[in-house]
Formats: C-alpha cells, structure tokens, sequence
C-alpha cells in the first residue's frame, strides 16, 4: 500500500528573507520621490546662494514647482501604477499555484483510492481461484482500475493537467503484460512515437483504451503461446493523434465482425474512442513488416 506523501511547500508563499517585487516597488514608491525632492531642493538652493543674479527669482519658483514637486510626483504615480500591475499579477500567480496544488493533491488522493480499490479486489481475487469466470472478470477489473491509477500517478509526476501518452501507454502495457501472462510466457512490447499531452479525462480514457486492446491480444492473440511481440505506435499531427496496436499472434477469426462480434472488452474500447475521445477505431488483420501476415491491427485516432 503507497503512503500519502507530506505536502509540498506552499510555493504561492515566498520565504521571509524573500522579497516579493511588490514589496521592493512599494519601497521606492515611499523614498525615491522624497530623495528626488530633497536633491532638487538642495541644487536650487546652493545654485542661487554661488550665483544670485543669474537669474530671474520667478526661474527659482518655476524650476522648483517643476522639478521640485512635478518630479516627485510624478515618480510617485508612475511607481504606484507599477506596483499596481505586479500585485494583481503575482496574485494571479498566487492563485494559479494554488488550484495547480489543489489538482494535484486530488490526482494523488485519487490515485491511492484507486490503488486501495485494487488492492481490495487482490485479496478477492485471491478467494475464488475455483471459479475461473470469476476469477478472470476480477482479474480484468484490478487490471482496469490500475489502469486509471497509473494514468493519475502520471498527472501527479507531472506537475500539470496533462500527461505524455508515450509514457502512459508503456506503463499501462506493461501493468496489463504482467497481469495476463502466465508462467513461462514471454510476450514483447514496444511503444514508439512522437510525445503529444493529453488532458486528466483524455488520457484517462486513452490509458483504458490502450489497457483493453494490449490486455485482449494476450488473452486471444497468445492465449496458446509461448512468446509474442505487440508494438504499439502513436504519431500526430497538429489536429490529431494517431495509435496503432499491433501484434503478432493468431490474428481475427474468419468473418469476424468488430461491431458484431466484439466482447466486453472491444465494446468498452469503441465506446471510450468513440464517445470520450470523439475518435474513430478500426479493427482488422494485417502486420508490419517484421511480423506475421496472420496478426492483428488496431488503429485509433482522435482530436488533440
């Protein structure tokens, strides 16, 4: 079981020895103006006691109206306007970190619920040994909410709302490897492409998507074999996102229909693609070119 972590520093709270920009504009706000007025009073002064006829004594008024007061506040209002516009950024600031903490304090939580969850159903799992339906469907299950677990762990390393699916979809095959394959089985699984983020809800779907696919092709496409290889690629462009699971085990049977024939797990595949990705999937046998002819392709794609 994965202990809760201690919660990070409050970065929207800058250290005591740390001063904020405000602060420091905040400060000049107060001193530059007095500083400017208490210079231009002693220039003016000394310049009429070294030189008293130099000029008219109207100058001397003018000048220090001017440079005297004018200056001053005008630096004054300049400063208070800037001060103004870095307080309503860093608040802005403040409250960004602040939801960015809330998000992922709740990516986390949630993660270790799902994990208890799956934990939970383990030890079920565990009890019915002799019911292989049973047991299979529990099995499924664990292997579905550690799916959603590991997309949440993901958003949680992160940092941010969105997660690389590269990365996603080689945790999520790899969970559903070692979930379905038995003793004695080696199965390969490679996962090439190009980064493209994708949001909490998105990749969530996209990590069940690719969770069912991987766990279907070891359950049908190995289920009588020793070894195999499945290769997952993703490739975008600047509007979508294409995946393509391929594998090299015993293929489709004959007149198999996706839309007809599909079993829970092919369903809930179309459905997420379909429904939650607002995508398109597509099912048939073919291979590439390192693998056998008689191996099965999924490909999916979907609006970034």
């Amino acid at each position: 079981m994965e202990r809760s972590i201690a919660p990070a520093q409050d970065k929207g709270q800058p250290p005591p020895a740390e001063r904020r920009l405000s602060e420091r504009v905040l400060t000049l706000q107060q001193v530059l103006p007095f500083a400017l007025l208490a210079i231009v009073m002693f220039y003016q002064v000394t310049r009429h006691l070294i030189f008293p006829a130099s000029d008219h004594p109207l100058l001397f008024v003018v000048e220090f109206l001017v440079f005297g007061i004018g200056a001053p506040v005008m630096v004054w209002v300049t400063l208070d306007w800037i001060g103004h516009e870095i307080r309503a950024r860093e608040t802005a600031q403040d409250q960004a970190d602040t939801q960015t903490r809330m998000l992922l304090e709740m990516q986390h939580r949630i993660k270790n619920n799902l994990q208890t969850v799956a934990d939970l159903l383990s030890l079920e799992l565990a009890r019915v040994t002799t019911h292989p339906e049973a047991a299979q469907s529990l099995r499924d299950s664990v292997t579905r909410i550690k799916t959603i677990a590991a997309a949440h762990e993901l958003l949680t390393a992160d940092q941010v709302g969105s997660t690389d699916i590269v990365e996603l979809a080689a945790r999520v095959a790899e969970n559903a490897r070692l979930a379905q394959t038995h003793s004695g089985q080696t199965v390969k699984i490679r996962v090439t492409g190009e980064s493209v983020r994708l949001n909490s809800k998105a990749a969530t779907a996209f990590a069940l998507v690719i969770n069912e696919l991987v766990s279907n092709t070891l359950e049908h496409g190995f289920g009588g074999r020793a070894d195999g290889e499945i290769e997952i690629g993703i490739a975008a462009d600047d509007k979508r996102a294409y995946i393509v699971v391929q594998d090299s085990g015993a293929g489709l049977p004959d007149g198999f229909d996706p839309k007809q024939d599909a079993g829970l797990g092919l369903r809930i595949v179309r459905t997420l693609i379909e429904k939650d990705l607002r995508g398109a999937f597509a099912l048939n046998n073919a291979a590439l070119p390192d693998m056998p002819v008689n191996g099965a392709r999924a490909e999916f794609s979907f609006p970034i």
